[in-house]
């Protein structure tokens, strides 16, 4: 752990516009939380004979938990700046209706800071102790990771390193149109799904299932199956967002999520995938900052 460390987690916030307040360091830090504790609804039925019960369904509800911060600093300017930041970076998310990302190490919850309730000390001025209340929309700590498939063209060509600057977001440094990916986690994971056009009607495969939408991508667009929220929809080159679900193959889930294990990931190779998974966890690993650098 560097000198500059004092929690032993790393922790900030994300807000949906991608501003981020770091909660881990001067001048704001994490006092104590309950960030760190989870609960599971299960349902449950009793057997025959009541001899026991069987559990039949579980989910994580979504929860409201408490974060206390300590905001304090050597000027009255620096802890009066720090505490309109940390409001703004926070209170944008409830305004837009769009839940932010509050970080720990590497995997993050979804959720609004609802409440906000301060202790201030007329003969302290320079520090407050704030009290947060986080309404955790998604109640699973996700981490994301992502796979992409180029045409089998392409990757015949150019070796699986082609950059296309014009087409696709970044360069590709693996392709073909199969690879397989792990779920460590004993949870399934969702999952955004692109494809890149030009196709028509394209498929994708994730262990057993088949991702689908019908009619024409055109070049320099793509299409995405969000499974977040479970929307399909198009973004033009122009950036021009347009809704899909319509076209959504009815024969497939394509909300399904990807399941626990070591799952093959294929399509034809006439055109790129990327695929991002967020593998779950009811709470973030045990890692301390120093093991993450």
């Amino acid at each position: 752990m560097s000198d500059g460390d004092i929690l032993p987690y790393r922790v900030w916030y994300e807000n949906s516009a991608g501003d981020i307040i770091r909660l881990d360091e001067a001048p704001i830090l994490v006092q104590r939380s309950e960030l760190l504790d989870y609960r599971w609804n299960l349902t449950a039925y009793d057997r025959a004979l009541r001899d026991g019960g069987k559990v039949i369904h579980a989910r994580r509800p979504i929860q409201e938990k408490s974060l206390v911060l300590d905001v304090f600093a050597d000027t009255q300017e620096e802890h009066d700046a720090a505490l309109n930041r940390l409001h703004d970076v926070m209170d944008y998310d409830v305004c837009a209706l769009t839940p932010g990302k509050l970080w720990v190490n590497d995997r993050y919850i979804r959720c609004f800071v609802s409440a906000s309730v301060k202790t201030l000390d007329r003969n302290w001025t320079t520090y407050t102790v704030v009290g947060l209340t986080v309404k955790v929309i998604s109640p699973a700590w996700m981490a994301e990771e992502k796979v992409t498939l180029l045409p089998v063209s392409d990757v015949q060509t150019d070796n699986g390193a082609k950059a296309y600057p014009n087409r696709y977001p970044y360069r590709y440094s693996e392709g073909g149109n199969i690879c397989r990916w792990i779920n460590t986690t004993g949870s399934p994971a969702p999952m955004v799904i692109k494809i890149f056009g030009a196709c028509s009607s394209p498929s994708v495969y994730v262990g057993e299932n088949e991702y689908s939408v019908s009619g024409d991508i055109a070049a320099g667009s793509y299409a995405v199956i969000d499974q977040r929220d479970k929307s399909i929809y198009t973004v033009a080159a122009n950036g021009t967002k347009t809704n899909i679900f319509g076209r959504r193959k009815k024969s497939v889930d394509n909300f399904l999520y990807a399941p626990p294990g070591n799952l093959q990931i294929s399509c034809s190779g006439l055109f790129a995938v990327e695929i991002t998974f967020m593998t779950q966890r009811s709470e973030p690993e045990a890692r301390s900052s120093a093991a993450l650098r």
